[in-house]
C-alpha cells in the first residue's frame, strides 16, 4: 500500500515487520491493518503507519481533559454536572456526559455544603479526573470553577463586582466558587 491513498477498514497496509501498528490501524497475524476509513499516512519519525480520518470522529473524554459543564443536581456530598462541552474540539460528546464533583474535589479549601459555591444552572469549567467507571470532575485550580451563573431568584445572568456575584435584573447578590477569569471567558479559548 502506497502512503496517502484512501483506505478501508481491513485493508493491509504494511507488515510489523516493516512498521509498528499507530492511530486508526491494528496489527493481525504481523499484518497492520486498517481501522478505520481514511488516509493512509506513515509517521517517518516513529516508524507508525497511521490512518487518518476523512470524517471527525466524536470526541472521547480522556482523563485530564478541560471542560464545560452545566450544573444539573446538587446533593449534600456532590455536584452532578451535565458536560456539554470539551476544550480544543468541536465536536458533541460521545457517551455518557453527566460528570460528579464531589464535594473534596471542589476547592483546594474546606468546603462544607457544594450548594455554597454551586447553584442549579450554571455553567463550569473544570477538569476530568476519571472517566470509567464514571465521569469524576475537580474544580480546585483558579482557571476553574463557574464561568458563567444564574440569579436563583429570577433566573437572569450574575456580573462580577469584586467578590460577590450581583444580578442587574433584581439586585440579588450571591457567592460562586468562580474561575479567575468569571464574565470574560472567551469561547474559543476555553
Amino acid at each position: 500500500m502506497t502512503e496517502n491513498n484512501m483506505v478501508l477498514p481491513g485493508e493491509k497496509l504494511s507488515t510489523s515487520e516493516e512498521l509498528l501498528s499507530g492511530d486508526g490501524t491494528f496489527e493481525e497475524d504481523g499484518i497492520i491493518k486498517a481501522a478505520r476509513v481514511g488516509k493512509y499516512v506513515v509517521d517517518e519519525k516513529n516508524r507508525r503507519a497511521m490512518v487518518k480520518p476523512v470524517t471527525s470522529i466524536p470526541v472521547l473524554l480522556k482523563k485530564g481533559d478541560t471542560v464545560l459543564a452545566e450544573v444539573r443536581f446538587i446533593r449534600s456530598s456532590m455536584i452532578i454536572a451535565n458536560v456539554i462541552h470539551v476544550k480544543g474540539e468541536n465536536r458533541r460528546i460521545s457517551g455518557d456526559t453527566n460528570g460528579t464533583l464531589r464535594v473534596s474535589e471542589i476547592s483546594q479549601s474546606y468546603v462544607k455544603d457544594p450548594a455554597s459555591e454551586f447553584s442549579l444552572g450554571d455553567i463550569i469549567r473544570a477538569k476530568v479526573t476519571q472517566v470509567n467507571p464514571n465521569i469524576q470532575l475537580e474544580t480546585k485550580d483558579r482557571s476553574l470553577g463557574v464561568i458563567k451563573g444564574l440569579c436563583t431568584k429570577c433566573r437572569h445572568s450574575l456580573i462580577k463586582k469584586d467578590n460577590i456575584l450581583e444580578c442587574e435584573n433584581c439586585g440579588n447578590k450571591e457567592r460562586r466558587r468562580t474561575a479567575i477569569d468569571y464574565g470574560n471567558y472567551d469561547l474559543n479559548n476555553l
